[in-house]
Order: structure tokens, then C-alpha cells, then sequence
């Protein structure tokens, strides 16, 4: 296991700082993006034009490779953003009937028709 697949394992003085106790939402969603994580690899490639429009007004980026860095940044991170959107659509419904008794209109809908 890398570093990265590992939990969050907060030691003491971590724990008491943040005082980090991980919610059930947040257990289902960190299972469901490292089930799903090949979602954000494939959104990498397909985000360059967005990436590319995202840093062209980037100010200080002088050589092509300063250029290739900030462009993979943001391909990372706009993959990231609709890997986490994946997510919640995929789990906070369930989510929110399970903890809260709230379901989404369609399905209040047609419980009852």
C-alpha cells in the first residue's frame, strides 16, 4: 500500500487540532472515488481545452515547460472536481434517505403514484 492508498490516519496532535473524525458521508465518498479513480485518469486526458483555457491568461509563465506544468495542474484538478461531482451524485442521495428520510422528487414521485 502507497502513501497515497493509505487512510487519513491522524496521530495525536493532529487529532487535536483538527479535531478530525471522519463522518459515514465522507467514509462513502473517499470508498467511492479509490473504487472510481480510473474515472479522473481518463478526465485528465479529456480536459485539455478546458485546462488549456484555464491558464491562458496566466501571468509569469515564461518557457513551454513552466507552460506543460501548470497545464497538467489543472488538468489534475479539473479531474479531481468531476471525480468528487461523480461522487456526490453517486452517494449523497442514498446518503441523505438513509440519515435524513429526504429523497429526490422523482423517486417521492413515484412512491406516490
Amino acid at each position: 500500500m502507497t502513501m497515497r492508498d493509505a487512510p487519513f490516519e491522524p496521530n495525536e496532535l493532529q487529532k487535536a487540532l483538527l479535531g478530525y473524525d471522519a463522518t459515514t458521508l465522507e467514509e462513502a465518498l473517499l470508498d467511492w472515488t479509490r473504487a472510481h479513480w480510473a474515472m479522473a485518469a481518463r478526465g485528465q486526458v479529456y480536459c485539455k481545452k478546458e485546462a488549456l483555457e484555464t491558464i491562458r491568461g496566466a501571468r509569469g509563465v515564461r518557457t513551454d515547460e513552466n507552460k506543460l506544468v501548470l497545464e497538467l495542474a489543472a488538468r489534475v484538478a479539473i479531474a479531481e472536481r468531476e471525480l468528487l461531482c461523480r461522487a456526490l451524485g453517486a452517494i449523497l442521495p442514498e446518503w441523505l434517505e438513509q440519515n435524513y428520510g429526504l429523497k429526490p422528487p422523482v423517486a417521492a414521485e413515484a412512491e406516490q403514484a
